[in-house]
């Protein structure tokens, strides 16, 4: 298997969904723009001589039925062709949203493919609309099908994998992910997300998975404003020993970069060296433990002039580069009693699975 380049699947430039509203609504900001200006900018970047680029296939209707309600992808097949409408909470249809969800959703099968398949080593599907936020019901938070879950069972039903961890570090919490792998014993997710400690919500700690599956949801709610510091506490402290513990066959990775400190939809302070640090953790526990590898589906990351140089730095991480030096690499102030605070929150987070570890 080839370990110095990676498959890089982008989605094709025919696909225009998009939210019928002007900034500052949230949807304004999820827009093909994103994906244009990244691979803009990764093409004209050293690590372009690294990856071999590829367009999305489209999936089926049937793909999405693995981990979907018939209802939810009867809903929005239906609401696409009438061309607008509300499917849920921050998630409107648009002429486009059929065609650009199946690259998306086909992007991520064809990134899990080429780890399984030993094409390359690492994969990165470049693709929208995100995923995450949707749960196996319900569209919501600009999320239709859910990528990396349908890539995952795919994986499962067809590839012979048993085991696998999926990390997301996207700025908001992953609840359709958690949700439909909540009980699943074989299937690890790790999330990393802000949280609201004064108006509580889901992605809390406690929240471990159901029956079989206790202790395979492992979320770190970190608070608003957290910094790279923190981060690298998280991977350090939490993401590499319930990774070890767990013992996957591969990793999945729902690569969401709004926590950047210039995103206009998250509200954390990192920049470009947190997405290396991921990156580099990601291939160090996939030659540590032996794994066939890992592969990536973009979620959130909706400042396209930082967008493209965050990708860049995780592929740095994943090929053992060392930290590029970025533009948005600047000293910001870390407050102290924050990154107390998150010590506390990652305390917490061990000591509820400390009987599953």
């Amino acid at each position: 298997m080839p370990s110095d380049s990676i498959a890089l699947i982008h989605q094709p430039s025919t696909d225009n969904h998009v939210h019928p509203f002007p900034k500052p609504n949230l949807g304004a900001f999820e827009t093909p723009l994103r994906i244009q200006m990244a691979m803009r900018y990764l093409e004209n970047s050293d690590v372009s001589k690294r990856y071999t680029k590829s367009a999305a296939p489209r999936a089926k209707l049937e793909d999405a039925l693995t981990v979907h309600s018939p209802y939810l992808v009867h809903a929005v097949e239906i609401m696409s062709r009438i061309g607008s409408g509300e499917l849920g909470e921050y998630a409107y249809a648009s002429p486009d949203l059929l065609r650009s969800a199946l690259h998306a959703l086909g992007g991520a099968k064809q990134a899990a493919k080429a780890v399984v398949e030993e094409e390359a080593e690492h994969a990165f599907a470049l693709v929208r609309p995100p995923g995450h936020h949707a749960t196996s019901a319900s569209p919501m938070g600009l999320c239709y099908f859910n990528n990396i879950a349908v890539a995952v069972r795919f994986l499962m039903k067809n590839h012979g994998i048993k085991r696998v961890s999926i990390l997301d570090f996207d700025s908001h919490f992953g609840n359709g992910t958690s949700e439909i792998f909540y009980s699943y014993p074989n299937v690890q997710y790790v999330s990393v997300h802000e949280y609201d400690y004064e108006n509580f919500g889901i992605g809390h700690y406690e929240e471990i998975g159901h029956g079989k599956g206790a202790g395979t949801n492992i979320n770190i709610p970190l608070l608003e404003s957290s910094p790279d510091t923190s981060y690298e506490s998280v991977v350090e402290r939490v993401i590499v020993p319930v990774m070890e513990s767990f013992r996957p066959e591969l990793i999945a990775v729902s690569a969401g970069y709004d926590a950047h400190y210039t995103d206009p939809v998250g509200n954390m302070n990192v920049d470009s060296r947190t997405y290396w640090l991921l990156g580099s953790t990601v291939v160090k526990l996939v030659r540590s433990l032996g794994l066939q590898g890992s592969f990536w589906v973009l979620e959130g990351g909706y400042n396209p002039l930082a967008l493209g140089l965050s990708i860049r730095a995780s592929l740095d991480g994943l090929l053992g580069k060392p930290v590029p030096g970025l533009e948005d690499q600047t000293e910001r102030e870390e407050h102290e009693m924050l990154i107390d605070s998150n010590n506390q929150v990652i305390g917490q987070v061990l000591e509820t699975h400390s009987k599953y570890l």
